[in-house]
């Protein structure tokens, strides 16, 4: 245990360096897209850590650069920005931890290892753009034992786990959401809360540039969701929705090598499922038990919804969160 205390000390005595993984291509895109290069990261980093240090209530969090990247990237270099959604996020742990997916660094909650085994959401594998790829399954849940928090839960461990790669986080995900085999019973596991917690999650709390979300067999009853959730997106976020009747429809928008054979592709589904496992999820595990230890006292017991809302009482305290208020980088 003490060594993942060490990986979230709000203070260390020396920061982690970056090192980068990505290529030249992948370091222009950033710079390009992202106003990313050695002269925004180094002082970005620096003024994150600087705003953790100094905040009240965040007792122990990750400053490793690749943790903090994942909010600089999502937001372009935006600082305050950044720092805004890295303490929501912090605060929707706090509340979720007690139904987080992963129990410790060896083991998955088992409800969610069995969602995990047949297949209910998969990285397919990078497309011709470099993008992460990946597939979530309505006809992989059984609603009489399946639950929207399991599901919730499931996405969390993928996306955490994409998360932690430098690739994803600069070229983002596409997202293929097969409503094939969707009954009313699956619907009826969605309240209204659920709904609106996941376009949060959506919006921003996710922190993951998602490139495009391809809806497959949409049938009418899923509607009653769907005229729910696309009104709580952003309208940058909408207009990356499309929608497609069949899976034919979609193969002139994804690279056929990555669609599953049971969609006509050229991929078993099964060794895509066992690659994220054994290699995507093996590679990253440590991190699912640092972020167990993470810590930030909510301000009354209450929801923190941003630094403006975060109940800071000390003149000293405002003036910090002011000045990463005017610390915007274009």
């Amino acid at each position: 245990m003490q060594q993942y205390e060490a990986e979230c000390c709000k203070c260390p005595n020396e920061y982690t360096p970056y090192r980068t993984t990505l290529n030249e291509q992948d370091l222009q895109l950033a710079k390009d897209e992202l106003h990313e290069d050695d002269d925004t990261r180094d002082p970005s980093l620096a003024q994150m850590r600087e705003f953790i240090a100094k905040h009240p209530r965040i007792i122990r969090c990750r400053t490793d650069p690749v943790f903090l990247l994942r909010f600089l990237r999502f937001t372009k270099f935006n600082v305050p920005r950044a720092c805004d959604i890295l303490e929501r996020a912090l605060a929707q742990l706090m509340r979720t931890r007690a139904t987080y997916g992963v129990e410790a660094a060896d083991k998955l909650n088992p409800d969610v290892q069995r969602l995990l085994d047949v297949a209910a959401i998969v990285p397919l594998g990078y497309d011709q753009q470099r993008r992460m790829v990946v597939l979530c399954r309505a006809a992989a849940l059984d609603p009489r034992t399946t639950t929207s928090m399991l599901h919730m839960q499931l996405g969390g461990v993928v996306l955490a786990t994409c998360q932690e790669y430098e690739l994803i986080q600069v070229r983002g995900l596409v997202v293929l959401m097969d409503f094939s085999g969707l009954s009313m019973a699956h619907c009826g596991m969605w309240s209204l809360s659920d709904v609106k917690l996941t376009a949060e999650y959506v919006n921003e709390l996710i922190a993951m540039r998602v490139k495009e979300v391809h809806m497959i067999q949409v049938p009418r009853y899923a509607w009653l969701l769907l005229d729910l959730f696309l009104p709580l997106l952003s309208p940058k976020m909408k207009e990356r929705f499309k929608f497609h009747r069949t899976f034919d429809e979609l193969r002139g928008s994804l690279d056929p090598s990555l669609l599953p054979t049971i969609y006509g592709g050229n991929q078993s589904l099964e060794k895509a499922n066992e690659n994220f496992r054994t290699d995507m999820f093996e590679r990253q595990r440590k991190w699912f038990e640092v972020e167990r230890q993470l810590h930030m006292e909510l301000a009354g017991g209450g929801v923190v919804r941003g630094s403006q809302r975060n109940g800071f009482q000390g003149e000293d305290e405002l003036a910090m969160v002011g000045s990463f208020r005017k610390l915007t980088v274009d």
